[in-house]
């Protein structure tokens, strides 16, 4: 059980900030977005809308002898992406190095250390989460976690964070005992070996668990408590957003997100207005400028392929516009 638990939190860790959902095939949730009153939809499309770059998957950045193809990815799997690693593996195969959020070593130094310490992701001292929680919130809690084959005692360790990604899986992700697969930067870093192009991460392997690391326990239970109302709904998100994303619009995943917390009794515009946005900076704004500093040192007068998950490709701060911002012409390429 330990070990499965560990292999998925690297998983997810490694994938945090991308739509950490797969459309696997025992998941049957449905798209929501057609069936939105029509109102919501222009609400979504108009908030979509002033971002930079908010559509598209794949692009080439060109600047002097500096090439790179920037892909926007989908970190857990589904048999859609085959089509789509394949046509993109003439572009893999032809860069001079892949970078890549966690390479299979920063993955399996993180999947150690937490099962090293296990205090990484247990709680070790304070209440454990029925002494923190009322006690609907962990009823409905340990239900979840059954569903997921944890065993609420187990669970009732976790620390919150941990707990809040959990619930963004769906429990048919992990029916069967296995970790959910991984998706489309597993297919194109295995077409990058293939071909004998190295690869390297843009970050520490322990970024992610630096994140919430800084998080103050209560508001470790503000996000998991958050996360609750949303855990029934899981497949449907899913689905909603694996459509998204293959369509090619990943800052309507974003804005969908916004969409759904607003909509949750008791949601408050602007504290929420101010979450996302510190949710944004920390989670994909700030990753983004300190993966550009790693990445153009490295790729200067060099043809290199980037792949990261969707999320970090628009917005002010996102990837595309970063590098516009250092001289990069930009072209949309086919998916």
């Amino acid at each position: 059980m330990f070990a499965r638990l560990v292999l998925t939190v690297a998983l997810v860790l490694a994938g945090l900030a991308a739509p950490a959902l797969s459309a696997g095939a025992d998941c049957a949730g449905q798209d929501l977005l057609p069936a939105l009153p029509e109102a919501d939809r222009a609400a979504l499309r108009a908030a979509v809308g002033p971002s930079p770059h908010a559509a598209g998957n794949h692009w080439l950045a060109r600047r002097g002898a500096t090439e790179i193809a920037v892909i926007g990815t989908y970190h857990l799997y589904d048999p859609r992406m085959e089509a789509i690693a394949e046509r993109l593996a003439p572009t893999v195969a032809g860069a001079e190095i892949l970078f890549v959020e966690a390479t299979d070593a920063e993955v399996e130094t993180l999947q150690q250390t937490v099962a090293r310490d296990p205090s990484r992701l247990f709680l070790t001292d304070g209440p454990t989460l029925p002494e923190a929680l009322p006690e609907d919130d962990w009823q409905r809690l340990a239900a979840e976690f059954r569903a997921r084959d944890i065993p609420p005692f187990l669970g009732a360790k976790f620390r919150p964070w941990y707990v809040a990604v959990l619930l963004a899986l769906p429990a048919c992700l992990t029916e069967g005992g296995q970790p959910p697969r991984q998706g489309l930067d597993r297919l194109l870093m295995d077409r990058a070996e293939a071909a004998g192009v190295p690869m390297r991460a843009l970050e520490p392997w322990d970024t992610a668990l630096g994140i919430f690391d800084g998080l103050s326990f209560d508001r470790q239970i503000d996000m998991l408590r958050a996360s609750l109302p949303l855990a029934g709904q899981a497949e449907d998100a899913l689905a909603t957003m694996a459509e998204a994303w293959f369509r090619e619009e990943h800052r309507l995943i974003w804005e969908y997100s916004r969409f759904v917390a607003m909509s949750l009794p008791g949601a408050e515009a602007d504290r929420l207005a101010r979450d996302f946005a510190a949710m944004e900076e920390v989670l994909l704004s700030a990753r983004n400028r300190a993966w550009i500093d790693v990445l153009l040192p490295a790729v200067e007068g060099r043809s290199a392929a980037v792949a990261v998950g969707a999320a970090h490709l628009s917005g002010p701060a996102g990837l595309l516009r970063l590098l516009e911002e250092r001289g990069f012409e930009l072209e949309r390429r086919p998916f």
